[in-house]
């Protein structure tokens, strides 16, 4: 199975300070993970921080993406279609919980 470590980060589109790692799982479902400012990340510089490395953030946001690119909500969080400040742990759960 799929966890954290396998999602490969880079530049988020909104440039420097900003990182995206996306996981593609085998379903067909896609995890979008992101941290840098005015995104609900936290990292050892504080809550929506700039971010250029993964190893320096403790909070991601997530979105999840179905097989036809449409973003979609989880029972594991009343619904919400982008969940806020997901630890590691918590992103591994939702991996599980999606494949």
């Amino acid at each position: 199975m799929k966890t954290f470590k396998d999602i490969s980060f880079k530049e988020h589109e909104r440039g420097k300070g900003h990182i995206q790692g996306l996981l593609m799982l085998d379903n067909g479902i896609e995890l979008s993970v992101v941290a840098g400012t005015q995104i609900c990340s936290a990292g050892k510089t504080g809550v929506r921080a700039a971010v250029d490395n993964p190893e320096d953030v403790s909070l991601f946001e997530v979105a999840i993406f179905d097989k036809d690119g449409n973003i979609i909500g989880t029972a594991v969080d009343n619904d919400d279609m982008i969940l806020a400040f997901q630890s590691r742990e918590d992103i591994n759960k939702l991996i599980k919980y999606f494949s």
